[in-house]
Parts: C-alpha cells; sequence; structure tokens
C-alpha cells in the first residue's frame, strides 16, 4: 500500500522538526527550511512567513489529530472536568514533537518571550478544545472562556515540557488554573446580572 502524499504543510513541519532536532531553534533558517521542504519560496512564504509560523504549524498537526479523535462527553463531567481531559488530551496529542517544542523554550529560556512564544499557538488551539469540551465559544462568556484557556495551555505549556511521563505537574497545575478561570467566569457572570436591571 502507497503511503499518503504529504501537504505542502506536513512538508514543512517535517523539515522544520528534523532541523530543530539537529541544530536547535535558533539555527532554523526560513531559507534553509523552504530548501529543504523542496518548495517554491512564494508557496512555503504563503504558509510560513516566520518563525512563529513554523511553531504554529507544528502544534496544528497535533490539533487536527485532537480534532479527529475527539468522542462525546460523558454527560456526568462537570464542565471543568470537560476542560481538563480536552487540555490534557491535546497534550497527549502534542507528544511526539514535545523534544522539539522543549527545544525552543530552552533556548529561550530567561527570555521576556518564554511563556510569549506559545500564546499564538495555544490561542488558536483554544477555540478547537472549548468546542470539542462542549464549552461556550461565542458572545462575551465565549470570549472569557477561550482567551482564558488559550492562556492556560500556553502557561501550563511550560510545566508539561519539562514534566515526567505521569504528567503529575501538569495535571496539578492544569486542574489549580482551571479552578481559577471558573471563579473568573462565576464572577463576571454575577457581575452582569446584578447589573441588569429588574
Amino acid at each position: 500500500m502507497m503511503a499518503a502524499k504529504q501537504t505542502d504543510e506536513e512538508k514543512i513541519v517535517s523539515a522544520a522538526i528534523s532541523a530543530i532536532r539537529k541544530s536547535g531553534w535558533h539555527s532554523l533558517s526560513l531559507t534553509t527550511l523552504a530548501k529543504k521542504s523542496k518548495l517554491p519560496i512564494d508557496s512555503f512564504y504563503d504558509l510560513c512567513p516566520d518563525r512563529a509560523s513554523v511553531l504554529q504549524l507544528i502544534v496544528k498537526q497535533a490539533l487536527l489529530e485532537f480534532i479527529e479523535t475527539s468522542k462525546p462527553n460523558s454527560p456526568d463531567l462537570s464542565a471543568r472536568d470537560r476542560a481538563f481531559d480536552a487540555v490534557l488530551r491535546w497534550f497527549e496529542c502534542l507528544s511526539p514533537v514535545r523534544d522539539v517544542l522543549s527545544s525552543v523554550h530552552d533556548e529561550r529560556r530567561g527570555e521576556l518571550a518564554t511563556i510569549v512564544d506559545f500564546i499564538p499557538v495555544t490561542t488558536r488551539s483554544a477555540n478547537w478544545i472549548a468546542e470539542c469540551a462542549e464549552l461556550p465559544t461565542s458572545g462575551w462568556k465565549g470570549a472569557v472562556i477561550t482567551r482564558g484557556l488559550g492562556l492556560l495551555m500556553a502557561e501550563t505549556m511550560v510545566v508539561w515540557l519539562h514534566d515526567g511521563d505521569e504528567l503529575g505537574k501538569t495535571m496539578a497545575h492544569l486542574d489549580r488554573r482551571l479552578r481559577t478561570l471558573e471563579e473568573w467566569q462565576n464572577t463576571l457572570l454575577q457581575a452582569r446580572r446584578n447589573a441588569q436591571p429588574d
């Protein structure tokens, strides 16, 4: 059986992962990456105009796997538990490239952008993760949840990158932050109720 032909995005991701594993993030050259991807420079630029896009494409592959393997939630689970399970499963889908993301993070350790590096790649995933967890994604409540979830995922990713295989620290951190996010949402909801006229 013939292997499925790689898409242009998959070619870029494969070349980027190989390059980062070999020489690290700081040595990554977009020009060299375009050549190794064997794509015309204009096609490469459309998909990957900057280094941040490299991270986004790597994480996108994991997100697609997350979406494709999503199943209906148990009706017995609370919203917080659904979010916990969804985010944890997202990290599981990222596991094959944890060493690559860890390399990126470690080379930026101590810089102001340590967590900021991961915010764009997590906020794009947050809407899909919220939907799969059957959480609101529209209106003011959806805005609070998806933005809060994106920041939470970026922060938790830093913990996950250097956690053990059992992910004990990741789960504890995620649980604490989800409780905080839930408290913020409830506070805002109560404030809106109090502001509405009788």
